[in-house]
């Protein structure tokens, strides 16, 4: 209440001054100062932290750009940053207004919305905006806005590059020390660097592809007055250009979550208290918009129910759109022209359907409630049909090239200045620990070397036995970004109240009471705070009886589960501090008290449901406020059918799903997990199940099949792995005249025999596309040396070498050849090729040809030479 009364003191002070509103719009202003309000009532717990900086000597920009930040930034950052770090960034986005010639060219709300928000993402926060203005602010002297976005480009390809990571987002001055990022992380960077300089900038993102099993996120940034697309340290000669921009012509939906009550031209998917999402799909493709409205069984309006716009992708059917009706049981989405799973309900009452866009308008869905019916449906899903995009001219492309290069070498001679083994070694020996082990640990840690080299030392006065255990336990990303003392700490106050866990069951204690990482949260020093905070009384209590903590969680947590809309899990020291959670938080806050306590928890690797450990795991429901000792459990056991033509992988090309709350929830058993590491027997909670398989063709349609099964309790059931096959024999395609002989890159020559099948690739080698298409390759690698077919890679690049067959782990018959000027190639295609591209070939009869992105390239490679070799 004493900052409410003195922001208006203030405010109104300096209504009697000269100085500007940041936000003219008077109807606007309210809204924020009332949202305002609602946000400290919200963090009233952490009113110091947060709101203590209207305090200082500020001005009426900077208040409502404060206030602004405040209403409508994402529970977690109410939770674990203060109010220094907002003033902060808020300062630096109005110096950057000032310092750069476009910054009084930038609408009002565009500047709201665009350049001012710190967040981008998911990503965890930090100074970047600082450290990024300061580095590129005289290199943008004289520079036009658009050359100024293609220069910061460039900048954010000298210190990032594609690589695959995991889910949790690094911060952009993590990926610097990592020198590269996945493409959500390249384009959190990007955006973080083009804000940083005044650019308005949003991160743009195809939930799930229509055509391939991936996802991909890049970059849109305003300039003259219009939205400009670009890759995310993937630097081109011009806006509108990159390596995607066929892909989003196939796009079912391309998306952004704008901070803020934002009232764009865009159309709104949602809207909501603290920020509104927008779909930009017409800028990249053809669209229709549907309409689907829902009824109950006696033809009544459903006002309350939910729809999703499900897209088939990583074998489960992903909501791509989530919708509320309107009071007419209607509502819609704006789309491209492939084949979408539309699917409604409200409760546990349920209906779908499968649509083709081209074919509907608006569809009628009548909620059933689910009567346990088993039964199998197969759906043929097709994608929108390719198209060709613009390309660039040969002279921008080439000078852009030697750019890339010379960029590359940037970035590569940075990561040679990292620790090398001869340092590592030492640093092993002088701690007694082993130098393969040491060396193979900092090496993974990158730019974060000198952090973790710390922790061994230190740690060596703590505890030597479990320093490398604790370091093998977290993951790769952790090991680049995480500070020494966060280590050090949990080293330090793991054993407290752990008693003789450490030496009577090692494993239970080093999974599930060190160990710092829980899920995909950002790594703190929450142990030692929560012994702290919670005192040996309330511990000793809790280890008596596990309903102690949960009783103070339900008491003393309010979830809110709107209002963290980033789904960023918000920190146990957070979750303390401010008293409020969401849910997921919550349970891991519940875990991270336990380990604190010496407890051993964990969520449940499948259904991510809390447990801590007395002699089996055993559950906890928050929501009915008591912890659940049994439940009804039945056993699944998976079979792989002798007819697939390849061994499938979980979430790949088949996965399982719970029914819960009106729809099926895909159960965690990890990503592209091959069927024999897939667990013998499943334990599942009796009810309602289904198993969805996909076979993706090389078109990029897919041939499901939707098994709606139960389980009972004490069930034991077979199900069978079997995916639909297409029986249509491979038809010729196309003529390439194999060469007799072709010279390798290690200069030995290499003879080919026309009557052997043989496949044809070229890449970029640079470019993510390939990445991907190399990696599936090498993926199944021991698939490929079964068969007696060659693979010869080729690239217009004297650089082509054998490093690529050992980093992608390629098949022993891969051969690598310098395509000069693509002479090879063009004998094949004259035209604009859209790299990479891949061709089976026998008997100078094309059989197969991928162009361009696409994920599963490898298992397409291998189903075709099986046909063909029949």
């Amino acid at each position: 209440m004493k900052y409410t009364l003195l922001i208006l003191i203030v405010l109104i002070a300096l209504s009697c001054t000269d100085q500007s509103h940041f936000i003219s719009d008077k109807n606007y202003l309210e809204t924020v100062e009332y949202d305002f309000e609602k946000s400290k009532l919200l963090a009233k717990e952490r009113d110091e932290d947060l709101f203590a900086v209207f305090n200082q000597d500020i001005t009426m920009e900077e208040r409502e750009v404060l206030m602004f930040l405040y209403a409508y930034m994402p529970l977690s950052d109410l939770a674990d940053y203060n109010g220094t770090f907002y003033l902060n960034n808020v300062r630096l986005a109005l110096k950057a207004r000032e310092t750069f010639s476009w910054g009084k060219q930038i609408p009002e709300d565009i500047f709201r919305h665009f350049v001012l928000p710190y967040r981008v993402n998911n990503e965890n926060l930090d100074t970047a905006r600082s450290v990024f203005y300061n580095e590129l602010s005289n290199r943008l002297n004289g520079l036009d806005m658009k050359q100024a976005i293609l220069e910061v480009n460039h900048w954010c390809h000298e210190k990032v590059n594609y690589q695959p990571t995991d889910e949790r987002t690094i911060s952009p001055l993590g990926a610097i020390k990592s020198t590269f990022g996945r493409c959500g992380e390249e384009s959190t960077f990007t955006v973080t660097a083009m804000r940083a300089t005044g650019i308005p900038a949003r991160q743009c993102y195809t939930p799930r592809w229509a055509h391939t099993d991936d996802n991909h996120a890049w970059v849109e940034v305003w300039v003259d007055g219009a939205w400009h697309y670009l890759g995310a340290c993937e630097p081109e000669s011009d806006l509108d250009l990159a390596w995607f921009s066929a892909p989003a012509m196939r796009a079912m939906l391309v998306n952004s979550t704008v901070f803020g009550k934002y009232n764009g031209p865009e159309e709104i998917i949602l809207k909501e208290d603290r920020y509104t999402k927008v779909n930009m799909l017409s800028n990249y493709a053809p669209v229709k918009t549907i309409y689907a409205k829902i009824i109950d069984q006696n033809d009544e309006i459903v006002k309350e129910a939910t729809v999703e716009f499900q897209l088939y992708n990583y074998a489960e059917f992903y909501p791509i759109a989530k919708k509320q009706v309107d009071n007419n049981g209607i509502t819609s989405l704006m789309t491209g022209f492939g084949d979408l799973l539309v699917w409604a309900y409200y409760g546990d009452n349920y209906a779908y359907k499968k649509i083709t866009i081209e074919q509907t308008d608006t569809i009628i869905l009548k909620l059933q409630p689910n009567n346990n019916k088993e039964y199998i449906e197969n759906f043929d899903i097709i994608p929108p049909i390719a198209k060709e995009p613009r390309t660039l001219s040969a002279d921008g492309d080439a000078e852009n090239k030697l750019r890339l290069k010379q960029e590359d070498e940037i970035r590569e001679a940075y990561a040679a200045s990292f620790m090398n083994k001869e340092v590592s070694n030492d640093i092993a020996k002088k701690n007694k620990l082993d130098t393969t082990t040491v060396w193979n640990i900092i090496e993974k840690s990158r730019g974060n070397y000198s952090e973790i080299a710390n922790f061994i030392t230190k740690g060596n006065e703590v505890n030597n036995l479990f320093i490398i255990p604790l370091l093998e336990q977290i993951a790769q990303k952790d090991l680049r970004d995480t500070e020494s003392k966060i280590l050090l700490s949990h080293l330090q106050n793991s054993f407290k109240y752990s008693e003789n866990l450490p030496e009577k069951n090692k494993d239970m204690f080093l999974n599930f009471v060190l160990n710092p990482r829980i899920a995909n949260e950002k790594l703190v020093d929450y142990k030692a705070y929560l012994q702290t905070s919670f005192g040996e009384e309330f511990i000793r209590k809790t280890k008596q009886d596990i309903s102690h903590l949960v009783d103070w969680i339900n008491a003393n947590i309010t979830i809110n589960n709107k209002a963290n809309y980033y789904n960023i899990p918000i920190t146990a020291t957070g979750v303390y501090e401010l008293k409020v959670s969401d849910s997921y938080s919550r349970d891991l806050f519940f875990v991270a008290a336990c380990r604190s306590f010496g407890i051993p928890a964990r969520l449940e690797p499948a259904t991510k449901i809390p447990q801590y450990y007395k002699e089996n795991w055993i559950d906890v429901d928050f929501e009915n406020n008591e912890k659940i000792a049994a439940k009804s459990f039945g056993v699944i056991t998976l079979k792989n059918s002798s007819e697939n033509e390849i061994t499938p992988l979980y979430r790949v090309h088949y996965a399982l799903s719970k029914f819960e709350d009106g729809k099926y929830n895909t159960l965690d058993y990890g990503w592209d997990t091959p069927f024999n590491e897939m667990p013998k027997e499943l334990k599942v909670e009796a009810g309602s199940y289904l198993l969805l398989t996909g076979n993706r063709q090389t078109d990029g349609s897919i041939l499901t099949k939707l098994q709606f099964f139960n389980m009972n309790d004490n069930e034991t059931k077979e199900i069978i792995i079997n995916l639909r096959k297409n029986a249509e024999p491979l038809v010729q395609l196309a003529e390439f005249e194999i060469p007799k002989t072709i010279v390798s890159h290690d200069n030995k020559a290499i003879t080919f025999n026309k009557n052997e099948l043989t496949i044809f690739g070229w890449i970029d080698a640079q470019k993510e596309p390939t990445k991907h298409t190399l990696k599936d390759i090498g993926a199944i690698s021991s698939v490929f040396n079964n068969t007696k077919v060659r693979i010869l890679l080729a690239e217009n690049s004297e650089n082509v070498g054998n490093n690529l067959i050992s980093t992608y782990n390629l098949p022993e018959s891969t051969i690598l050849y310098n395509d000069i000027n693509l002479k090879l190639l063009k004998s094949f295609r004259s035209d604009n090729v859209d790299l990479p591209l891949f061709i089976v070939v026998m008997e100078n009869k094309v059989y197969y040809i991928s162009e361009g992105y696409q994920v599963g390239i490898g298992e397409q490679l291998i189903k075709a030479i099986k046909k063909l070799e029949k």
